[in-house]
């Protein structure tokens, strides 16, 4: 139960950081590159935060599969082949949140009796992509 909870939040914040680097190039707005940067270093403490508590219970960590990472990218990439504004790539990352959001709870749901280290682990990674979520809004009327 542990390890596949685990990976659940690592795959999420992996595929996070994933889009973050696919939507990087494409950013026009100064404040957006800097809020996804910020975002993106968030991202990679909780895989941190992962890394640490897997390798503390002997757990394996699951990188997504080359499919997964490939799909990812195509997807973005046809998203703003026609529309690179701030308000498109704010409106993806919109998209992206409510769905890490949304597995978030039923994991929590799930797992609610996994170690507390990784439920709370889930919980603040779900609090974190909830507060982007409301930040990220003011992006899409610039």
């Amino acid at each position: 139960m542990n390890e596949k909870f685990l990976n659940e939040i690592y795959k999420n914040t992996k595929m996070a950081v994933q889009s973050i680097e696919n939507m990087y190039p494409k950013f026009r707005s100064t404040k957006l590159k800097q809020f996804m940067k910020k975002a993106q270093e968030k991202y990679l403490d909780f895989m941190q935060q992962c890394k640490k508590i897997a390798k503390q219970k002997k757990l394996e960590l699951k990188d997504a599969s080359f499919f997964s990472k490939t799909m990812l990218k195509m997807s973005i990439g046809m998203s703003t082949l026609f529309d690179k504004s701030s308000e498109h790539i704010a409106e993806l990352f919109l998209m992206g949140t409510v769905r890490g959001t949304l597995s978030l709870y039923k994991e929590i749901k799930t797992y609610k009796d996994a170690d507390k280290d990784i439920v709370d682990l889930a919980k603040d990674l779900k609090t974190f992509e909830e507060q982007s979520f409301e930040e990220i809004k003011n992006f899409l009327q610039e």
